[in-house]
């Protein structure tokens, strides 16, 4: 097979993880010949369609594990190579499934639980894993992050003394340079309060070739360090695998293995049961059993909940109770990981509790008739007990524990008491006034953007823009100006990134204008791609598609009763905002203000979403949040919203309509330029959307004829 893929290859190569590398599989012509096989030319688009939306790699080591004779039905096959399923979306799959991106306080950070953090350290990963959670990030640039990227997570984690436990992801961490990997462990292990450090990985399972003598060596001076594996298959583990886990174990390193339930590769308990019993042969602890995530491409992989249980009937009892995993929901919109097992306890009265055992035998144990509970409830200024606090010191109690305990005043849980809301709360940008000109400004984008400027202010506003970000540290500075004002803004360094000329009232200029303090965020790095989407929008410029709205659809202004719904579609559609769009008392307060929303119904159910923002002094109108459900789109019901606004807005007699689109998105460039807007520039890393700061394409159509 290396033979197929390198008419160079020599036979050294193959434990060598650089040369699996350099040869990772990409395209399904090579896919082809290493099967021995031919698609037909309806299977072969289908799946060039699917490698378009969620592209292929696959190590030459994982892809020659499968069983060439029943490929389709191989479960090495299944987990590598793509599938046309992948395309079939349900309405409740959204791109960031664990709402990992909107928990995200500091760059490359997730803390979601009180004392511990994700550190997202590479984009780069050994293989694309046909069911990841993370496949919206899936095709990014394939690169290891710089040092000066890993310091900015590295300052959120010294910075948050609460935080004891790092878990290093990806991509892979084990991607990583040896360098840059030994320098990042060093500096965890140089924070006073950091104790454990984890990695996932799942190198010993698609590449175990990478793990070296060096690579471990380097690991096990910073102990203690954790790894978890990811092994979902017996098949997976190999006499190559087995001797890079063995390498690790050696070395004292505490190994997991966590493993996601997936429908046709593992679902089925004496497959799971062979997996456990290979895992803990090569001294890797079964840790979770995942349900297979909401995210977008996975619905076919994913199981019931039953499913799920019944393989762990199937385990406790009849095998080592350390070969058990703990089977997980990783909740929707961030909730975390919760425990679903199999139910033991039957029933209880004050003196004894019913229990069942794995075999079905029911069985009485008797509560103790003398004991007495402690009143403290975590009181410890109160305890007797012979307990030295400074080992076991906490922080404030936090959800269920809160509720538990009897010195803390509270009876119920709202989500304003949850420290993960507060933190993702915090990261809104805020909106405020400085003099009587309207400013946002925040982390979230971290930029000033100038929303409304009243023109006389201008000299002093500009100083006080600039004082505000050197106080926080903003990179960027973003205003829109009417043309007379342009050269004050000029003359400190802002840049014209977009024009409007019918932008005030219909006839004057407007002028979209940044400035970098940090000269790297003017720095595209997909650069290509957006020049492409632009491209294609170009070439559909006034194309005009006669849609109508399909049969069992209606549209209508939204009202106040809707936006329990509006910001349930937000949520599923934007993983992050620069508005808070996913609360309904913000979405009914806009509502009440300037900001007419438009919805979609597909009989009870909300289907798609956009707003139309109001100026009336100026004279224009910003149409905005546009949102669809995954499985409501392609019906062009983003493009007849926006003709449904521009018309009402246009009778209101505005003089221009324009918006700020995502510059990789295809689908929205082409819809504004298909309804005859024009482009007006690019704002180069501009907002905060879905995770990441985006540039944002502006279009624009004036809708007032111009007179004579």
């Amino acid at each position: 097979m290396a033979h197929k893929i390198s008419s160079d290859y020599h036979e050294d190569e193959w434990n060598n993880w650089k040369w699996h590398i350099s040869h990772t599989i990409r395209d399904l012509t090579t896919v082809e010949k290493l099967l021995g096989v031919k698609f037909s030319a309806e299977k072969r688009r289908s799946l060039e369609d699917t490698i378009l939306k969620f592209p292929m790699s696959i190590t030459p080591y994982y892809f020659s594990l499968i069983d060439r004779k029943n490929f389709e039905n191989d479960p090495v096959f299944i987990q590598s190579v793509p599938s046309a399923a992948e395309l079939n979306f349900s309405c409740y799959d959204k791109e960031d499934p664990l709402a990992e991106d909107v928990d995200s306080p500091a760059p490359g950070i997730t803390h979601r639980y009180p004392d511990r953090v994700l550190f997202h350290v590479s984009n780069r990963c050994a293989m694309y894993c046909r069911h990841c959670t993370r496949k919206r990030k899936v095709g990014d640039i394939d690169k290891n992050l710089s040092r000066d990227e890993l310091k900015k997570g590295l300052e959120y984690i010294k910075n948050t003394p609460r935080v004891r436990d790092v878990l290093l992801s990806g991509g892979d961490p084990l991607l990583l340079p040896d360098s840059i990997l030994e320098w990042l462990l060093s500096e965890l292990k140089a924070i006073p309060h950091v104790q454990v450090i984890r990695i996932g990985t799942r190198v010993p399972v698609v590449l175990p070739q990478r793990i070296t003598p060096h690579l471990v060596k380097i690991i096990r001076k910073y102990h203690p360090v954790w790894i978890n594996t990811h092994f979902n298959h017996p098949r997976e583990i190999t006499s190559t695998s087995s001797r890079a886990l063995g390498m690790l174990a050696d070395a004292g390193i505490p190994l997991g293995n966590q493993t996601v339930l997936l429908a046709k590769v593992n679902d089925c308990p004496r497959v799971m049961k062979a997996l456990v019993h290979k895992l803990v042969e090569n001294r890797v602890r079964p840790y979770y059993l995942y349900q297979c995530d909401p995210a977008q491409g996975l619905s076919h992989f994913r199981t019931s909940i039953g499913k799920g249980i019944e393989i762990i009937e199937n385990l406790i009892g009849h095998t080592s109770g350390f070969a058990v995993p703990t089977y997980v929901i990783d909740a929707p919109n961030g909730g975390g990981k919760i425990p679903i097992m199999p139910n033991y306890l039957i029933s209880q009265s004050s003196s004894k509790v019913i229990l069942r055992n794995y075999e079905g035998i029911i069985t009485a144990y008797y509560q103790p008739e003398d004991y007495h509970p402690p009143k403290c409830g975590q009181d410890c200024s109160a305890c007797n007990l012979d307990l030295d606090l400074n080992g076991a010191a906490e922080g404030a109690l936090v959800g269920i524990a809160r509720l538990l305990s009897n010195y803390e005043d509270t009876d119920y849980l709202v989500p304003t008491e949850c420290d993960r809301m507060d933190r993702r709360k915090s990261g809104y940008d805020q909106i405020t006034t400085m003099g009587t000109s309207l400013i946002q400004h925040g982390k979230n984008s971290d930029r000033i953007y100038l929303m409304r400027l009243a023109a006389e202010e201008a000299a002093t506003l500009i100083t006080g823009m600039q004082t505000l970000a050197t106080e926080n540290g903003y990179t960027k500075l973003f205003a829109k100006v009417p043309d007379d004002i342009k050269p004050l803004f000029e003359a400190d360094g802002f840049e014209t990134e977009a024009v409007i000329p019918c932008f005030y009232g219909g006839s004057k200029a407007g002028y979209f204008m940044g400035k970098f303090i940090d000269k790297d965020r003017k720095i595209e790095e997909n650069g290509e791609l957006l020049e492409d989407v632009l491209k294609v929008a170009h070439s559909k410029a006034g194309k005009v598609p006669a849609v109508k709205l399909p049969n069992g659809y209606t549209l209508r202004k939204c009202t106040a009763e809707d936006t329990s719904a509006m910001a349930e579609v937000f949520s599923t559609v934007f993983a992050s905002y620069p508005f808070p769009i996913f609360e309904p008392d913000y979405i009914s307060r806009t509502m009440a203000e300037s900001i007419t929303y438009y919805g979609i119904w597909h009989g009870d159910r909300l289907a798609a979403l956009s707003s139309a923002e109001q100026y009336p002094l100026e004279g224009h109108v910003e149409l905005t949040d546009f949102a669809t459900l995954p499985a409501y789109r392609r019906r062009k019901l983003a493009g007849i919203l926006l003709r449904t606004m521009e018309d009402e807005m246009k009778q209101k007699g505005f003089g221009v309509s324009y918006t700020s689109a995502v510059a990789e998105s295809y689908g929205m460039n082409i819809s504004f330029a298909r309804q005859g807007y024009k482009f007006a520039g690019r704002l180069k890393n501009n907002t905060q959307i879905n995770g990441s700061i985006k540039s944002m394409n502006v279009w624009y159509k004036c809708l007032k004829k111009k007179t004579k």
